[in-house]
């Protein structure tokens, strides 16, 4: 266990609704439901695991507080490994802070972040690949994003990692072996085993490393941060885009200072779009600082829309410029060509033949834009999948057990084999896995990870 505490927090978000669950766990979780609903010890020995108990819930002056339903889970049958409570109370704020307070009177304590997922990494439950997709799950915003963290979460990933761990250990025992074996007696087919064997594992991480990208966007979302000069209609095209009037909209340079986010699907794709401030030379100390943020973000993003007034040309301030030439995946707009004649739109056209031409205010060129997003994502026909690697720390850590099995490839084909390489290779091959897995992981990295769950998961 985490420790011996029992902890207790609200599982649903707060606010008012019909129902508000609040969930127990930890060694005291039966005591807890005794004071919440006044039952004797031995009462609370006939509770039955996972049955729904309709209860009265007591105040402090024992009388009548709210007409709940609570259903126990059984430790280590339950998604924590411990006993479990979860609390169905009426959904009033008032309510749910109430059945805390006396949840934390009858034993309990207020849970941290995560703190309920975390159990269940630490007591076995669960892996650390699956603990990640539980918030995941919880921040989902599409319908494949969701089938990717479910079937992680139902061990998918889980069962193709341990395959190949089993396979690097495979391999590694058969290297340590030969390290025994006189050089003299060394056969092609034993360096043939250990090729093949890790050529076959390389294959299957590399397929993961090629995914990542698509299961990461479909997950967490694609960031698509919108930038340009001032007043060029990056504001106007957010708005469009969102379908809705977020961003606020003046003919005054500066208008925008920070970034404005909102989330939405193209194509089933999540994307989080950002509308920034107009990059230009200012000596306002506000709009500074919400250029510098805009160029953090651009730096950042998975794609950058740079946006220009068709009126003016094409005119891109400097710092704009310098800060795309960094960037492989731009998209160029041209907008507000409502503002020209068709005689010039064409001529721009024909000039700017890969460039998009849109109008923010008419909606003309949005279902293009739209298209090239999808296109520029590189999402709109990559199916193959449905789970593998989301996060970075994931991905840090495969690309590390994929660097060590490389070497392995490149030292077999030198001669004479080091085989004592060959098998350190191999080790930090397996150190790579057992850190996507989650194996002997420090405590620092699992409470920064835990500390980004929301309280109550």
């Amino acid at each position: 266990m985490v420790n011996g505490d029992t902890v207790v927090a609200l599982s649903t978000p707060y606010g008012y609704g019909g129902i508000g669950v609040v969930r127990v766990t930890g060694p005291c979780a039966l005591q807890v439901f005794g004071g919440l609903s006044c039952l004797s010890k031995n009462k609370l020995r006939t509770i039955k695991p996972r049955f729904a108990y309709k209860e009265i819930i007591f105040d402090e002056n024992k009388k009548p507080f709210d007409d709940v339903i609570i259903t126990f889970y059984k430790g280590p049958e339950s998604y924590t490994g411990e006993d479990v409570l979860e609390i169905s109370c009426h959904g009033s704020p008032y309510i749910l802070k109430y059945v805390i307070d006396l949840c934390v009177k009858y034993g309990a304590c207020p849970a941290g972040p995560g703190e309920f997922t975390k159990r269940a990494f630490v007591n076995g439950k669960i892996d650390l690949m699956q603990a990640e997709s539980v918030a995941n799950m919880v921040s989902a915003s599409s319908h494949r994003g969701v089938n990717i963290s479910l079937n992680v979460l139902r061990g998918a990933l889980s069962k193709k990692i341990n395959a190949m761990r089993d396979k690097i250990i495979d391999v590694l025992s058969y290297s340590e072996h030969l390290l025994d074996v006189s050089e003299d007696d060394l056969i092609s087919s034993d360096i043939t085993y250990i090729v093949d064997k890790t050529t076959e594992i390389q294959e299957n991480v590399q397929k993961l490393i090629d995914n990542y990208n698509t299961c990461r966007i479909m997950t967490s979302g694609a960031l698509v941060v919108l930038c340009g000069p001032s007043n060029s209609g990056k504001s106007t095209l957010f708005n469009s885009l969102v379908g809705s009037d977020r961003a606020i909209v003046n003919q005054d340079p500066g208008t925008t200072r920070d970034l404005l986010e909102a989330m939405i699907i193209i194509n089933g794709i999540p994307i989080t779009l950002v509308d920034t401030a107009g990059i230009r030379d200012t000596e306002d100390g506000v709009e500074i600082e919400g250029i510098r943020r805009a160029e953090d973000y651009i730096r950042g993003a998975d794609l950058v829309c740079l946006i220009t007034d068709i009126t003016l040309g094409n005119k891109t301030t400097e710092v704009v410029d310098n800060i795309l030439l960094k960037e492989n995946n731009v998209i160029k707009i041209y907008n507000k060509i409502d503002l020209i004649t068709t005689g010039e739109l064409n001529k721009y056209q024909r000039k700017y033949s890969c460039e998009l031409f849109t109008s923010a205010i008419t909606g003309v060129g949005l279902k293009k834009l739209k298209k090239r997003v999808v296109n520029a994502l590189n999402l709109e026909n990559n199916t193959s999948e449905t789970f593998g690697i989301t996060t970075p720390r994931q991905y840090n850590a495969i690309i590390k057990s994929s660097a060590a099995i490389s070497s392995v490839l490149k030292i077999t084909n030198e001669m004479p084999i080091q085989l004592e390489l060959v098998s350190y290779e191999l080790q930090s091959a397996l150190r790579g896995i057992e850190d996507l897995l989650g194996i002997k992981t420090a405590d620092e990295l699992l409470n920064n990870m835990f500390n980004s769950f929301c309280v109550g998961k």
